[in-house]
């Protein structure tokens, strides 16, 4: 900027001198020459026109010392002739310096300078500069932070079509920031930025519509993701893992959380991990219960008095591991409807909790939490046939109410299933009195297990394969017993069950 002073001085002398001079010439050569590209021609008579202060003229003989269109690349007068079109009147010129003392390029950098400029370019209509003038003020950069001037600017650029700024100002309607929380307008200028192509307004517009209509929150999803954006590939991944909207799609899931990775989401790695450790633990279970149905099939193919070589091939495969070995026939224990959901480690809970993913998935959103999905596994298939063996022995505890389940079994329920595991506590006499106080259904159960301070006791209802048949069978509950509810995974309550010492 070493040529400023000069200018300085020798511009305002033939801004004075030249006056008469050009005051009858056609200003129009100026802008015909530039849009011919005739920039040799065009830089001599737009100069003289500047240097008239005609607002237009400076801004184009501006753009070419920018541009080096017919001017040296290192000659920095660009500066210069857009202050003198910016102190006209000129919106453009007024907004590149605003950028230009903003970034601190060509002149010291300064945001109260930048704050000035963007100011006359917003009040002349400029919708950037609009936009950056609400960003000043959102941020505080304009010397206050002002959250409500913020909204005001980019709501004016967003009327005016600025696709960035239509998602900003959505984003502030939906969180409430700087303007009175509206989801509806907030869906408005969110989707107009979203059916403009922006790829970060279509995330948003999956995530409001994630529990209103899963179908078009998918596409959203979709749309963005194909433009690369790595927050759409996280939750459309979360969206297959979880099933929501769609059939739960595991292998889809990782692909999708890779691309995410790939794209450098860092957060998705967590999702990644999870999906592979949950697809790793499906495996083992329908393996586990492909074995045991098996099992059932070759002990009902085989008749109590068969041949000598039947009986051998029984035997065999029982040493093998494949049979379990025979037992003489116990009583079966009393057939409970309920099933236990998670339990957390207070004495009765406070809140609802469900191990099933988010159903909303902010824009901003942090890294995504745990899911633990039902299979489509028939239950009665998949468990072992028990008619002519003996079950585990239960450690005697017979106590006189329908409500108790026999020590262990727990760890004889299908793992992938889920109940609602209502109330979780140390004292019995109070889950019985819980129990009537609430009028819980008859189908209640409740079971207990070991931890380092005693007994602790299991309230639990239902089993279900999936989340959504427990999320159903909550309605059956009484309203007064549901704000403790959890949906657990048998999974988790076998890993966390202990026997009792007495």
């Amino acid at each position: 900027m070493a040529h400023l002073p000069v200018l300085l001085g020798a511009g305002s002398a033939l801004l004075l001198s030249s006056v008469s001079f050009a005051g009858g010439q056609d200003t129009n050569a100026c802008y015909q020459l530039f849009s011919t590209a005739d920039y040799q021609s065009a830089r001599g008579q737009c100069q003289e026109f500047a240097e008239l202060g005609d607002a237009k003229a400076a801004f184009l003989l501006a753009t070419m010392y920018y541009q080096a269109l017919g001017t040296d690349e290192d000659d920095q007068r660009g500066l210069f002739w857009d202050k003198v079109a910016a102190e006209k009147g000129h919106p453009e010129s007024a907004y590149r310096l605003g950028l230009a003392y903003q970034l601190g390029q060509g002149v010291a950098q300064s945001n109260s300078q930048a704050r000035h400029w963007y100011q006359q370019a917003a009040l002349a209509q400029h919708a950037k500069a609009q936009k950056l003038l609400a960003a000043m003020f959102e941020t505080g950069a304009a010397g206050e932070k002002d959250q409500s001037r913020a909204y005001q600017w980019y709501l004016k650029a967003a009327q005016q079509g600025l696709v960035s700024a239509q998602l900003k100002a959505g984003t502030m309607l939906l969180e409430g920031r700087g303007v009175t929380a509206n989801r509806a307008s907030a869906q408005h200028w969110i989707r107009k930025a979203a059916e403009a192509g922006n790829g970060n307004a279509q995330v948003a517009m999956g995530v409001i519509l994630a529990e209103i209509d899963p179908a078009e929150s998918l596409i959203w999803y979709q749309r963005s993701a194909k433009q690369g954006n790595s927050l759409a590939l996280q939750n459309l991944a979360l969206v297959y893992y979880a099933g929501q909207g769609v059939k739960a799609d595991h292998k889809k899931a990782a692909e999708l959380a890779q691309q995410a990775v790939d794209a450098g989401n860092s957060e998705a790695e967590s999702l990644l991990n999870l999906i592979r450790l949950e697809t790793e633990q499906q495996k083992v279970v329908e393996l586990q219960a492909e074995k045991q149905q098996l099992t059932r099939l070759i002990r009902e193919s085989v008749p109590e008095n068969g041949s000598g070589e039947q009986q051998l091939l029984l035997a065999t495969l029982s040493v093998d591991g494949v049979l379990p070995d025979a037992e003489p026939e116990v009583e079966a224990e009393p057939k409970a409807v309920a099933q236990l959901p998670e339990t957390g480690e207070s004495s009765t809970g406070s809140e609802t909790t469900t191990e099933s993913a988010p159903t909303e998935l902010a824009a901003t959103q942090p890294a995504p939490s745990a899911t633990e999905l039902s299979q489509d596994v028939n239950v009665a298939e998949a468990l072992p046939d028990t008619e002519g063996q003996s079950l585990p022995q239960p450690i005697e505890w017979h106590p006189d109410n329908p409500y108790a389940l026999a020590d262990g079994w727990v760890m004889d329920q299908f793992p992938p299933n889920f109940t609602l595991q209502l109330r979780y506590g140390t004292d019995e006499a109070g889950m019985l009195k819980y129990i009537k106080q609430h009028n819980l259904p008859d189908s209640v159960r409740y079971f207990r297990t070991q931890r380092e301070a005693g007994l602790f006791y299991v309230l639990i209802y239902g089993d279900y394969k999936t989340i959504p048949e427990a999320e159903q069978a909550v309605a059956e509950i009484p309203a007064s017993a549901r704000k403790s509810h959890w949906i657990r995974k048998f999974r988790r309550l076998q890993e966390l069950y202990v026997p009792p010492e007495s």
